[in-house]
């Protein structure tokens, strides 16, 4: 069973097209360590000009024994076996990396403080930490920012409040994080919440307030974005993996036949209505809750979501732009993260195919370009 999956070879051909070959400490590589894949982008910049150099994704199934898309949780050595094979299958020559870290290791939510427009809200910053941080402050890494209130029309009880985002990563997390980039000579790279790196990957300015939904192996998260700022974000247990085990079930074969069938999948294929309907059977609940919190986003704040945008590798399933569609009465598109750094035009189609699985890694790597 092969452990790579590289979803295209363009090592070297980028870089003499925009010949930016040199130095590697000229590029830099963004990392996203998912439940079942690795998936890295390295772009390079010349003349003012962000471009891809090569990306790729390798299944870590494989690695634990698995079939490829299954979650799997890989000791530090099985990780430190595949990140090093995804860099080198792929050809990374950057020194220089930002890692997307999981939000299974870290924690992110919005709370309202009452506070005067001139008050310090580092100490009841923390004191409200403490209470939805469930961990001990002293075992995460704490961050926060403050974000614009969003002021309803008539709502008078919003002047003395101040809406902030509270950020934590779990120190355990970012201790093992550090191993394994000094394993691939990445000394400290930078590191943020694979939240972050997405809505980086995605945000226009023409966009005032916008929706993302990532949908990933093991479990699906909706971001709500104002002015490029995380503003709500719920996370639900549904992803591809559930998708793949029912097929599996439903047709009496293997993960990793389920899984075959799952990803060559199109809407001429002769079992597409049925496995569609085992598909979306997995994600009705999940859209349903995805809809939910928009409705009361946009009840509370008399804002509406102009845009959803849908990536992660659960993007790839023909037909779920339209069943979203469906469950949040809004227009759905496909998230376009490459259209923000410059690529060949022969490779246009491909780009936009695969650009929803590669946000995160894209996004990560355009911190170091902000």
């Amino acid at each position: 069973m092969s452990r790579a999956k590289i979803i295209q070879n363009t090592m070297g051909l980028l870089d003499s097209i925009f010949s930016s070959k040199g130095s590697a400490s000229n590029g830099v590589v963004g990392i996203d360590i998912g439940s079942s894949s690795i998936k890295v982008v390295e772009l390079k910049e010349k003349n003012g000009i962000v471009s891809i150099s090569t990306y790729g994704e390798i299944q870590l199934g494989p690695y634990a024994d698995k079939s490829i898309g299954e979650p799997v949780t890989l000791s530090s050595n099985q990780e430190q076996e595949a990140l090093v094979d995804i860099i080198r299958e792929s050809a990374v020559g950057a020194n220089r990396a930002v890692y997307a870290m999981s939000l299974a290791s870290s924690f992110v939510t919005n709370v309202s403080l009452e506070a005067d427009a001139d008050a310090d809200l580092s100490s009841m910053v923390r004191v409200e930490a403490r209470k939805v941080i469930p961990s001990s402050l002293s075992e995460v890494t704490l961050d926060w920012a403050e974000v614009e209130v969003v002021k309803k029309e008539g709502d008078d009880l919003v002047v003395n409040r101040r809406d902030v985002l509270i950020a934590a990563i779990q120190n355990s997390a970012l201790e093992k994080f550090k191993v394994l980039m000094q394993f691939i000579g990445m000394k400290e790279p930078p590191s943020e919440i694979e939240c972050f790196s997405v809505i980086r990957s995605i945000y226009d300015a023409d966009d005032q307030n916008v929706a993302v939904i990532d949908i990933g192996s093991s479990s699906s998260k909706l971001y709500i974005v104002r002015k490029g700022l995380l503003m709500r974000m719920h996370r639900v247990q549904a992803g591809g993996a559930a998708v793949t085990r029912d097929i599996a079930k439903e047709l009496n074969i293997s993960f990793e036949e389920a899984e075959t069938k799952k990803l060559s999948l199109t809407k001429d294929s002769p079992e597409y209505s049925s496995l569609k309907r085992v598909h979306d059977a997995c994600f009705g609940r999940a859209f349903r809750e995805f809809n939910q919190v928009i409705r009361e986003y946009e009840n509370k704040t008399g804002l509406q979501i102009e845009s959803v945008y849908l990536t992660g590798g659960g993007a790839l399933f023909p037909g779920v732009d339209a069943l979203l569609k469906e469950y949040l009465n809004k227009e759905v598109w496909f998230a376009n993260p490459f259209s923000k750094v410059a690529y060949p035009a022969f490779m246009e189609d491909v780009m936009k195919k695969i650009g929803p699985t590669f946000a995160v890694s894209l996004g990560a790597a355009m911190r170091y370009f902000d």
